[in-house]
C-alpha cells in the first residue's frame, strides 16, 4: 500500500496547487511573479538538554521573525522533536499554532517512534513542484540511511522532469548528510552526526541519478544533522556533478542561524540569518576548508550538565527499553547456559 501511494505521489502530487502543512495547517500561496523565498533549517528541539518538550529557545524566540519574513514556507531538516510520542502536544500550543506560514519536516531519529509520526502527520516523504524547481522532501531514518526503491522513485521522476527542461532546480531534503563517505575532502567532519554504521547506497544508487539530473538542472541537496560543529552552516560544491551540498541546524547555542533560500526566476541566491544576532559569513564561505580549520573550536563540553544529561537518560523511556532488553539478554543467557550444564 505503501507503494502505491507513494508512486501515485511522484505521478500526480506535482499537479496540485498549494502544498499544506501537516503542522501549521497553512498552504503555500505563490503570486505570479516567479519568484519566492523559504526558511531551512534543521534539529529545531536544539539539544539533549533541552528536556522541556518545546522547540529550542532560539526558534521560538523568532517566531514573529519568521512570521515577519517574505518566506512563503519553512522546512526543518528533521529532528524536530525531541521525544515525538511526548513533544507534540507542547509544539502544537507554542509553536505550530503560533507559525503563519507553512511548515514542513523531514524526520530525524528523534521524529520517529513507532508510527506516532505517521499517524498524526502523515506520509514520511513529500514531492511538489513550486515554478521551475523540484521540492523532494526524503526519509533517512526508514532503511538506516539507504534510499529504497520507493524513494529512488521520486529522483528518478526529477530526473525526468529535467531532461525534459521542466524544471531548473531540484532541492532534496534529508535529515542525514548521506553524502559525507562519498567526499574525502569531508572526512573526520561529522563524526557526530547520526550515520549508519555499515554505510549507505548514496554513491552506488543515488549518486548516478544525482548526476544525470545535474547535466541539466541545478542540485541542492540539504541536511540537518550537524552535532557538534563549529557554525551552523556547512556548504560544499561538487562542481563537476552540478550538486550543491547543505547543512544546516540549529543547537541551542549563541551559533544558531537558519537559511533564507531566493528562487527568483530559476536564479537560487543564499542568505544566512543569524537568531542571536551575530554576525555571519555568506554561506558558500561555512565550506570544508572552513570546517577543517574549524572543526576543533566548537564549545568545550560542559561537565556541570552532567548530572542533567544523567537525569534526562535515566528518565527516558529509551533508557529503560535498553536496559530491559539488556537485562532480558542476560537472564536467557543464564538459563540457556544452566540447560547445556544439565544435559
Amino acid at each position: 500500500m505503501r507503494s502505491v501511494i507513494l508512486i501515485l505521489a511522484v505521478l500526480f502530487s506535482f499537479h496540485l496547487v498549494g502544498q499544506v502543512s501537516p503542522f501549521s495547517d497553512k498552504s503555500i500561496q505563490l503570486d505570479s511573479s516567479g519568484s519566492y523565498d523559504f526558511t531551512v533549517s534543521g534539529h529545531f528541539y536544539g539539544n539533549s538538554s533541552n528536556n522541556t518538550g518545546y522547540p529550542v529557545n532560539t526558534i521560538l524566540g523568532n517566531i514573529e521573525n519568521f512570521n515577519s519574513s517574505e518566506s512563503e514556507f519553512m522546512i526543518c531538516l528533521g529532528d524536530l522533536f525531541l521525544d515525538v510520542t511526548r513533544d507534540i502536544p507542547y509544539y502544537e500550543r507554542s509553536f505550530f499554532s503560533q507559525l503563519q506560514i507553512p511548515l514542513f519536516n523531514t524526520v530525524g531519529n528523534h521524529d520517529v517512534s513507532g508510527t506516532k509520526y505517521e499517524d498524526t502527520f502523515g506520509e514520511r516523504t513529500n514531492f511538489f513542484i513550486l515554478e521551475k524547481d523540484c521540492h523532494i522532501i526524503l526519509d533517512t531514518e526508514i532503511d538506516n540511511g539507504d534510499i529504497g526503491e520507493e524513494q529512488l522513485l521520486l529522483l528518478e521522476k526529477a530526473s525526468e522532469l529535467a531532461q525534459k527542461g521542466d524544471i531548473k532546480n531540484l532541492f532534496v531534503y534529508g535529515h542525514r548528510t548521506l553524502w559525507v563517505s562519498h567526499y574525502d575532502e569531508m572526512n573526520g567532519l561529522f563524526e557526530d552526526n547520526t550515520q549508519s554504521m555499515t554505510g549507505n547506497n548514496f554513491a552506488k544508487d543515488i549518486l548516478p541519478v544525482l548526476e544525470k539530473i545535474g547535466t541539466n538542472c541545478n542540485i541542492h541537496w540539504f541536511a540537518g544533522s550537524l552535532g557538534n560543529a563549529p557554525a551552523s552552516f556547512f556548504y560544499h560544491y561538487d562542481e563537476t556533478r552540478n550538486i550543491k551540498y547543505i547543512a544546516t541546524a540549529v543547537r541551542g547555542l549563541p551559533r544558531d542561524a537558519v537559511l533564507y533560500v531566493e528562487s527568483n526566476n530559476g536564479t537560487i541566491s543564499f542568505t544566512t540569518e543569524s537568531l542571536t544576532g551575530k554576525d555571519l559569513m555568506k554561506l558558500e564561505d561555512y565550506n570544508t576548508e572552513f570546517w577543517q580549520e574549524n572543526a576543533n573550536t566548537a564549545p568545550p563540553f560542559n561537565w556541570r550538565l552532567v548530572p542533567l544529561y544523567i537525569k534526562n537518560a535515566v528518565l527516558s523511556r529509551y533508557f529503560w527499553y535498553g536496559f530491559l532488553s539488556f537485562l532480558s539478554i542476560i537472564l536467557l543467557g543464564k538459563l540457556l547456559v544452566k540447560k547445556f550444564k544439565k544435559a
